[in-house]
């Protein structure tokens, strides 16, 4: 910072303030401030680093570990040790008492910690409270919500900061972004550093697994497009139109002018996560709306952020043409429900584009997204110019950051069986439906997959195929293994279920172990 601008009775307060921010934003801030001082007073200035560093403080409230907004990892792991040792205490120090009393403090603590507490019941019994506790007693489990909490906290004040943006750092913050690097190479050593090997003598590295499976970005992308393609064809068959709707927050959600960048004055503070869940509800209302019609869509949804990082989603779906024009109107008023009379409500809160097949096919309208949303291959740019390669690197870590689905089908037989399918054998008879669905599924054939599933508007429960799981049992003591933390591990899948038969689609053990 330029000494000769600033007076040297303002260092201590300047130092104090600037004391709150990530150390990745403090640039930023310095710059702005400077900037104040050289056009108005230096009480203007002042005045504007209190309020924005005010609102910095505010953003991440109820925090005992401010502190660890700059918290490098070694860091955040002797934290996670302190409180770990903490919560020990407060067991001793209730031991004789009732165990939701100390079950009530470790829960303070963690929400002072900025952990969120939204998937703890409100009047839990003794087995939850006792899972909580042998939670918090373990570093790794403070270590990783610690972890999260500094990535969202990080998020929220870039966002606060207006420095999310095309003009600056778009759609995630540059900080997170390196984050986000910096934990996708450390998987990937740690994959390919680790083997796996089954019953049989097969070995493999983690990573080399990883690669052949949907968790793999080229897979997921092939299968995505795959589904796509055979909702299409189904469509076509049944004379079903498609339609791309876009569908948008509210002004007060975006952080961000689209054209200049700049601060959006109605944006009154809401995350990206919060834009997100407007969505989701908007969508829930529209959905429940249609169904009482008796219309069901069948397609895909995406959800992608705009350059500020506000999401929007895009959803290609295919209909009955009779039943397009309800399903927009149903659209229209859900989404407009909530600020609908603001300036580019009707403009820009829902979109509608028609597909017409003599001008390019749905999957083809819809690949863009996909790519963009997963690794930017085949795109020649990105929406704002941006290298598509980043661009899809830095969506993916705004997803990861905010823990928001990308990707989620709607309608249709669901994805699991079929990818269990997949690793079926062919099975001897060759007119059943079993045998129908896996070789679809073998070849890739999302419409021949679905057909035998029963087709599109089949319920749940009338599917011939189904999911089955099972649970890891200790064969020394007979009981179901546990993980970690202690509680019942979650039951794997075993395979799938066909006229009461169950076919074991993932037969082997594996043992992992460090490849040296």
């Amino acid at each position: 910072m330029n000494l000769n601008l600033v007076h040297r009775d303002d260092w201590p307060f300047i130092n104090d303030r600037l004391s709150i921010l990530p150390e990745a934003f403090k640039e930023h801030v310095q710059k702005v401030y400077l900037k104040a001082l050289k056009s108005s007073t230096r009480r203007e200035a002042n005045l504007w680093l209190l309020e924005i560093t005010d609102k910095v403080d505010l953003t991440i409230a109820r925090r005992l570990n401010k502190g660890n907004i700059n918290a490098d990892e070694n860091d955040l792991r002797a934290y996670a040790k302190i409180q770990v040792d903490g919560c020990k205490r407060t067991l001793a120090l209730y031991k004789d008492k009732p165990l939701k009393d100390a079950y009530e403090e470790i829960v303070s603590r963690i929400i002072d910690n900025g952990i969120s507490t939204s998937s703890l019941k409100e009047e839990p019994g003794d087995l939850e409270m006792k899972s909580l506790i042998r939670k918090s007693l373990n570093p790794t489990w403070w270590l990783r919500h610690l972890r999260k909490t500094q990535s969202l906290d990080t998020e929220k004040i870039a966002r606060m900061l207006n420095l999310v943006n095309k003009n600056n750092q778009i759609y995630v913050s540059d900080e997170n972004f390196k984050r986000y690097e910096r934990q996708q190479r450390e998987q990937k050593e740690y994959l390919d550093s680790m083997l796996a090997e089954n019953e049989e003598g097969d070995i493999f590295t983690l990573g080399e697994l990883k690669a052949g499976s949907v968790s793999d970005s080229h897979v997921k992308k092939s299968e995505l497009m795959v589904r796509c393609r055979g909702f299409e064809e189904i469509a076509e068959e049944n004379g079903h139109k498609g339609t791309f709707i876009t569908i948008t927050c509210p002004s007060r959600y975006h952080r961000a002018y689209g054209v200049s960048g700049d601060s959006n004055p109605t944006w009154n503070g809401p995350s990206a996560l919060e834009g997100q869940e407007y969505l989701k509800n908007v969508w829930a209302r529209i959905r429940s709306s249609l169904d009482k019609q008796n219309i069901r869509l069948y397609g895909f949804r995406v959800a992608e952020p705009h350059h500020d990082g506000t999401p929007h989603w895009h959803m290609l779906f295919f209909v009955e043409p009779g039943e397009l024009e309800i399903i927009k109107n149903t659209f229209m008023r859900y989404c407009l429900e909530e600020d609908g009379d603001e300036n580019g409500a009707l403009e820009y809160r829902v979109k509608f584009v028609d597909i017409d097949p003599k001008k390019g096919s749905a999957t083809g309208y819809i690949a863009k997204y996909i790519a963009k949303n997963i690794n930017g291959e085949d795109l020649e740019t990105g929406i704002y110019g941006e290298n598509p390669i980043i661009a899809a690197q830095r969506v993916t870590a705004w997803a990861s950051v905010w823990g928001i689905r990308q990707f989620q089908q709607i309608g249709g037989a669901p994805v699991s069986p079929w990818r269990e399918l997949r690793r079926m054998e062919p099975y001897q008879e060759k007119d059943s439906i079993l045998e129908q669905a896996r070789s679809s599924a073998d070849n890739s054939d999302w419409k021949g997959y679905q057909i035998a599933m029963g087709g599109i508007s089949c319920s749940k429960d009338d599917r011939p195929i189904s999911i089955v799981y099972w649970n890891e049992v200790d064969t020394d003591t007979g009981e179901i293994k546990s993980n970690q933390y202690g509680d019942l591990k979650a039951p794997s899948i075993y395979g799938i279920k066909f006229n009461n038969e169950t076919f074991n689609t993932r037969p082997h053990l594996w043992k992992i172990f460090p490849a040296f």
